[in-house]
């Protein structure tokens, strides 16, 4: 069942919640797409055998989120609320949802801005795989029609974006790849 769960993203509860559920950002490391994780890093992670680092980049980016909102809003005029959605056994932290719930936003922040592979690929109109599939799941949780990929470059204070529809086709890929994930043992190494 789909629904909206009251949680702060990045808080300690939002932690404990993303321990229980197949999450949007994790899905490109369990596609083995992700540049940062591997599939069985993100094993180590959820088992508790490893610590989920929290890069600078990644709390630059959760910082910056809100002024990024804010100019897309400016720029679309749709305004967007952050929601922690679940639907089954998969969860979204989305940077941006409608009221009405048809369309959701997700928000990147690269350190190099307008120079960045990610601003150049969703420039010449394409989002970057690892990011497409992350898309794709927040796409099948909120159960909205479209989603607004956003890069923003904070020197310059603007964005550019692609729209992303979801793929069936694509949504059954990820979720062949959790079934495989979750089925496969997570590899011990002798003392």
């Amino acid at each position: 069942m789909r629904q909206i769960i009251d949680l702060v993203q990045g808080s300690p509860e939002w932690l404990a919640h993303r321990l229980k559920y197949r999450n949007a950002s994790e899905t490109p490391a369990v596609m083995g797409l992700s540049p940062w994780v591997t599939p069985e890093q993100l094993r180590e992670i959820r088992t508790g055998k490893r610590v989920q680092e929290v890069t600078y980049p990644m709390r630059r980016g959760m910082m910056l989120e809100p002024t990024a909102r804010a100019t897309y809003e400016d720029e679309t005029g749709i305004v967007m609320e952050p929601a922690v959605m679940v639907d089954g056994e998969y969860s979204a932290s989305l940077d941006g949802l409608t009221f009405q719930g048809d369309l959701i936003l997700e928000i990147k922040c690269p350190m190099k801005g307008r120079e960045s592979e990610t601003w150049e690929a969703v420039a010449g109109g394409v989002v970057p795989e690892h990011y497409y599939y992350q898309v794709q799941h927040q796409l099948m949780v909120s159960g909205a029609e479209l989603c607004h990929f956003y890069v923003f470059d904070d020197k310059e204070g603007m964005g550019t974006m692609i729209e992303v529809q979801a793929v069936p086709e694509h949504i059954q890929r990820l979720q062949s790849a959790w079934e495989s994930f979750l089925t496969v043992p997570v590899l011990r190494v002798a003392a």
